[in-house]
């Protein structure tokens, strides 16, 4: 009875934190188990990522393709050995993984093959040679999902056609549940001022993320805001290390050296946003950031730049404020409207935790993607 169930396997490149990521294992753990067999594949070996430990803690099989740095044509037979081994009925695939993935899936006659589309259709993949292999994949039968309407816009644009659904990224909204003695722990813990107000931007410190961008806004504000603290969670950019030290070296430049903690990768981030006031985000583009979503469910009003997929989380005034890209000026307006309006703050975020739990929950997410899974393969059959 069990084999009868249709096994749905997501693939990533690796466990590294970030919102992709955790989108993939969000599906995987949150599909519904009376209609879905579920798995998760990293193309590379395990990290002992938080991400694992979730998966193994709802019982979702992983497996490990150990790709070696670089070019592993190796890769492509682990791959064919395991779908031929597994037989899924569905593959649906994250980020960079196409290269790999679907010529394996093709050699072993995969039917069903999924892609979710994650930013902008040029970020999302940035060599154009790659972004041309991905459109013959379209052509070859690959079904895209953009995750919102600026995504499905640059996707037109780029590839000439409309992607197969649009599925907004969610999250399981009960894990960031406020709650004032978990922030009041934290705090104590962490050494962080009890009266203290807390701007927090989770994201990898990498150079779209462009926290130069934040760093010189939250230097303009701070005067007006005696009592503010920055905490910049994400880890460095493994391509670009320096980038990670270029940003310590301006915050110290900028004499932000007591405003501004950076504290790497954490498995902590439900308690680090519970322990904050305002999320803060400044990102050149974006695609549907988990990140907003995981802020929005803490009860966090948010400061973003208006872009990629943001807009259509946020709504300027209401849940949030929204500024243009590489506005330092206008960040800068914006954290320092908030930090002076404990009402303002406290209404926002109150309704940015109500949409977070009427748009963005998980539940919403792996029901959509179940439909569509099962027009799949009824339209297949």
């Amino acid at each position: 009875m069990m084999q009868s169930v249709p096994l749905v396997l997501q693939v990533i490149p690796a466990f590294t934190v970030g919102g992709a990521e955790w989108m993939a294992t969000h599906l995987a753990v949150h599909l519904p188990t009376d209609q879905f067999r579920r798995g998760i594949i990293s193309l590379h070996g395990a990290r002992q990522s938080p991400m694992e430990a979730y998966l193994t803690h709802h019982a979702v099989p992983v497996y490990y393709i150990r790709k070696r740095p670089g070019f592993d044509p190796r890769t492509w037979g682990r791959l064919y050995r395991l779908f031929r081994a597994l037989r899924p009925a569905i593959v649906h695939t994250h980020q960079t993984v196409g290269r790999y993935v679907y010529p394996a899936c093709w050699a072993a006659r995969q039917k069903i093959v999924v892609h979710t589309v994650h930013s902008i259709a040029q970020g999302e993949i940035a060599p154009r040679v790659w972004r041309r292999f991905q459109a013959w994949a379209y052509r070859r039968g690959v079904l895209p999902v953009s995750i919102a309407q600026e995504v499905t816009r640059t996707f037109i644009e780029e590839y000439g056609r409309a992607p197969a659904a649009e599925i907004p990224n969610a999250i399981p909204t009960d894990r960031y549940t406020p709650d004032p003695a978990r922030r009041a722990a934290w705090r104590c813990q962490h050494e962080v001022p009890q009266n203290a107000l807390v701007y927090t931007c989770v994201a990898g410190l990498r150079p779209l993320k462009n926290h130069r961008l934040l760093l010189q806004a939250f230097a303009q504000a701070v005067p007006s805001l005696p009592d503010a603290l920055l905490l910049l969670v994400g880890p460095p950019d493994r391509l670009d290390p320096a980038y990670a030290e270029s940003l310590q070296a301006l915050a110290q430049e900028l004499g932000l050296g007591q405003r501004v903690r950076f504290l790497g990768s954490r498995s902590d981030v439900p308690d680090i946003l519970r322990a904050s006031d305002v999320f803060v985000l400044s990102s050149d583009y974006e695609g549907n950031p988990l990140s907003v979503l995981e802020a929005m469910a803490a009860g966090l009003p948010v400061v973003s730049t208006a872009v990629g997929g943001v807009p259509e989380l946020v709504q300027h005034g209401a849940t949030g404020l929204l500024v243009p890209a590489g506005n330092a000026h206008a960040l800068a307006e914006a954290i320092t409207q908030l930090g002076r309006d404990a009402p303002q703050r406290a209404a926002m975020g109150r309704a940015a935790r109500q949409t977070a739990l009427e748009r963005f929950d998980v539940r919403v997410m792996s029901n959509a993607y179940a439909t569509l899974y099962h027009n799949l393969l009824n339209s297949t059959s």
